[in-house]
């Protein structure tokens, strides 16, 4: 454990907030790449949501072995924005950053992104998500291949994302300056959508907000993840947030206002769809027909999220590969199977230049995988492989 040397009414760098429900063995390993920053000067809360399963106990553990964790434990399950609320309410940090507890994040996330706050002035930082999935499909990333440089964001940005060919930028997960939060809180109303609208809300309130192509965020995809889809209460929701957001802020500006309403319009479509949807499986063929008829669109959508369906269950059978031993080294390094970017300390990145994603993203294949890093740059790559297993050559060397 990485000792904090810090006075009782000094506050922590960064306060973790790290929403839990039933994450299981997961949140291992995601508490472990908390803790294993190379900034050691956090906080980490563990807000749980009325978790039945060994989840809390895991953490109890850890909490025994590392007095930066804290427990909040709910009562009743109460959803996701409570979890980060209750969080919030007694974070101490100068920053907050949200980690989901079935995600991972990279050993130097946190010291690299206040790096790049500070270069460019932001209040919200995030970086890019890298997907990786237990079934044995192949990684990506949550902003595409083309984004290879860092970008500013405006709330009609974040509003527009997703819809007009842009990445949905509300998956990402954001680091946020303490003094910008004040007493902004989740909106406890949306179990689905909750980022999208707490960001939306700061940027509004003119936050500066910065998105970094490197994918320091590895998100784990799993059944879980994957099958949960969206409900006509959590459209119904969404749809009235985004109305009450409008009535606050009457005084809108056009292009904003037109984003909204872009928006409104696509929560309307979604909330006709997901009432077709539970026609259907209601064997309700009179509301369904009357839903196709106001918006035949519908039938498409029914085609894609059949297809879609039909996909996973295929990807289910996909045969995991066996875990694997991989050398990392960096340019000009002898006998490395894999040669990867020279290692750049965080206060030297030019955060304007294009990154290493794609070579990250080909990485996180090896999940689960012995990595042997022979020096800088090795280590920083096999942060991005999920759940590595770092092995010191010298050893590796002996054994055999």
């Amino acid at each position: 454990m990485k000792s904090v040397d810090r006075g009782p009414h000094d506050r922590p760098r960064i306060s973790v907030v790290m929403a839990n429900f039933e994450a299981g063995a997961k949140i291992v390993p995601a508490l472990r790449s908390v803790l294993a920053q190379s900034m050691a000067d956090l906080d980490v809360i563990v807000s749980d949501d009325a978790s039945r399963d060994n989840s809390v106990a895991l953490v109890r553990e850890m909490m025994a072995a590392d007095p930066r964790i804290r427990l909040v434990a709910g009562a009743a399950n109460r959803g996701p924005a409570h979890c980060r609320n209750q969080a919030l309410d007694i974070a101490r940090g100068e920053w907050v950053a949200v980690v989901d507890s079935d995600d991972i994040i990279h050993p130097e996330r946190f010291e690299r992104l206040l790096a790049a706050a500070a270069a460019h002035g932001a209040d919200i930082v995030a970086d890019d998500l890298l997907l990786f999935h237990e079934d044995g499909s192949p990684p990506s990333l949550m902003l595409g291949e083309a984004a290879n440089a860092s970008f500013t964001v405006s709330p009609k940005d974040w509003v527009l994302a997703g819809m007009d060919g842009s990445p949905a930028l509300g998956y990402l997960k954001p680091m946020i300056r303490a003094d910008r939060l004040k007493q902004l809180r989740y909106d406890q109303s949306l179990r689905i959508g909750e980022d999208y609208d707490f960001v939306l809300r700061l940027l509004m309130a003119e936050a500066n907000m910065l998105v970094v192509p490197e994918p320091f965020y590895l998100y784990r995809r799993h059944s879980a993840s994957i099958s949960h889809r969206l409900s006509v209460p959590d459209m119904r929701a969404m749809l009235e947030r985004q109305d009450a957001l409008a009535a606050e802020n009457s005084s809108l500006s056009p292009e904003l206002s037109a984003a909204f309403a872009k928006r409104r319009s696509m929560l309307k479509t979604g909330l006709a769809y997901e009432k077709l949807v539970v026609s259907i499986k209601a064997r309700q063929p009179a509301e369904a027909l009357s839903i196709l008829a106001r918006d035949p669109s519908h039938l498409g959508r029914l085609w894609t999220s059949f297809a879609e369906g039909r996909t996973r269950r295929g990807e289910q059978q996909v045969a995991l590969k066996r875990p694997e031993t991989i050398t990392l080294g960096g340019q000009g390094t002898p006998d490395v199977e894999h040669v990867v970017p020279d290692y750049v300390p965080a206060h030297l990145v030019d955060w304007s230049a294009p990154g290493s994603r794609l070579v990250w993203r080909d990485l996180a294949a090896h999940a689960n995988g012995r990595c042997i890093a022979v020096d800088d740059a090795g280590r920083y790559a096999a942060g991005f492989i999920p759940e590595a297993i770092l092995v010191r050559p010298e050893l590796l060397r002996r054994a055999s």
